[in-house]
């Protein structure tokens, strides 16, 4: 079996190959008893019917197609695994020559996996992860956290009373800009007064309203509102007052710390809390340095990716886009209606991003297979199962969970994992 590799533009190759009348033989030989294994033909025995006979005919057509896809298929893995290619995408297959007692000879063209030379990633990991802070918790931040879990543990008890700041409120919303109809908010919500979930000064001009009060509020959007779309407009609220509840927070003693767990004293539910928050910090930390790290490769990694790759993730990026927009109950016409853009204008400003992420996934890939940095099948397998389990308590059906896709998924996250890990090691040397 003899190839001829030919490097084209856009990580894209062309692969001739070849193989000998003798190393067709076999293929030739199983495409004719699998083609006739269940031909019957009166005068003859199953499956063995004269060459003459064969000849011109639909059977020899199928022989053909037969020992020339099982000639492809274990030639072409072959030579790709011989020559480490990762073929992308369905290859360009064009059949030069095939015929018994022949050379079988094909040529492909196909796009691969890039393999580009990384260079100083272990010098680079040293130089990211020296800068790593030292982290430590503030008492303010211990208590801003303590004071979180004593608000979200707070009695909601209705009051026949007007509305005061901190309260809990439900109410239903209209809101416009002249005639138009701005749908941003929610119709009917409930949220505590006062702590600035809509804009300007509209909940403090709420306060004094009654359970039934109708009223009318005009609002200028500050300019730094997090809505780019509304920010400097007038809006009309239209409020109408369904409830009003006051908010009855327990007290910060040892025996409410007790009532949320193992905890001995109220002392020890705030070194808990700041455990918790240093272990939050360690892990932004972590996160921030790692990318850091892959960040500089990308800057100085040339990488020439695949068009069909780009392409691919771009729609990827999209599609997860699209479920973003939709789990947040909006629809995606209308979130490209509130962008003022098209899908064509989110694919081009998501392609960048899309040849970062792929970029990120290449190096990553390269450095594994230079370190070794892979995962044993049973540390795959045990993540697999702790996956599906935890899917399965959700109720999920895991029976329609692609095992093979959650596999790949699986390896390359512990491999990624492993890799960032041998990074961060070289810091110890």
């Amino acid at each position: 079996m003899q190839h001829t590799l030919k490097y084209l533009s856009q990580s894209q190759i062309e692969l001739e190959i070849s193989l000998t009348p003798e190393e067709m033989e076999q293929f030739w030989q199983t495409a004719r008893e699998k083609v006739l294994s269940d031909v019957h033909l009166d005068g003859f025995r199953k499956g063995n019917i004269p060459e003459e006979l064969i000849k011109n005919t639909d059977l020899e057509e199928k022989i053909f197609d037969e020992a020339a896809s099982h000639a492809f298929r274990k030639s072409l893995k072959e030579i790709t695994d011989e020559l480490d290619l990762e073929l992308i995408g369905t290859p360009e297959v064009n059949i030069k020559k095939i015929a018994p007692k022949e050379e079988f000879i094909y040529v492909v063209k196909s796009a691969i996996l890039p393999k580009p030379e990384v260079k100083d990633y272990k010098e680079i990991s040293q130089e990211v992860f020296k800068g790593k802070k030292n982290l430590k918790v503030e008492k303010k931040e211990i208590q801003e956290a303590l004071e979180w879990l004593q608000k979200s543990r707070a009695k909601i008890v209705p009051v026949d009373r007007p509305a005061q700041l901190k309260d809990v409120v439900e109410v239903e919303i209209k809101c416009s800009e002249g005639e138009k109809e701005i749908s941003d908010f929610p119709k009917v919500d409930r949220f505590i007064l006062g702590e600035g979930r809509y804009p300007g000064d509209l909940e403090t001009r709420l306060e004094g309203m009654k359970v039934g009060d109708e009223k009318e509020v005009k609002v200028v959007v500050p300019a730094d509102y997090h809505n780019e779309n509304l920010r400097n407009k007038e809006l009309s609220f239209h409020i109408k007052l369904n409830g009003v509840y006051e908010r009855q927070e327990p007290e910060l003693t040892d025996e409410w710390a007790k009532s949320l767990g193992n905890f001995s004293d109220l002392n020890d539910l705030k070194k808990s809390i700041e455990r918790g928050l240093l272990e939050e910090k360690e892990v932004k930390e972590k996160e921030r340095l790692r990318m850091a790290v892959l960040e500089k490769l990308i800057n100085r990694t040339k990488i020439e990716l695949p068009e069909i790759l780009v392409e691919g993730e771009t729609e990827n990026q999209l599609h997860s886009l699209k479920h973003l927009v939709e789990e947040q109950g909006m629809s995606f016409d209308d979130y490209l209606k509130k962008t003022n853009k098209t899908t064509e204008d989110l694919k081009k400003d998501l392609r960048q991003e899309a040849e970062k992420t792929l970029k990120g996934f290449i190096i990553l890939r390269t450095i594994a297979k230079l370190e070794n940095c892979s995962p044993t099948p049973e540390e795959v397998e045990r993540i697999m199962n702790e996956i599906i389990n935890r899917e399965a308590m959700e109720g999920v059906d895991v029976s329609q969970i692609d095992k093979e896709a959650l596999m790949e998924y699986t390896r390359e996250k512990l491999t990624n994992e492993k890799v960032f890990q041998f990074l961060e090691n070289q810091n110890q040397k």
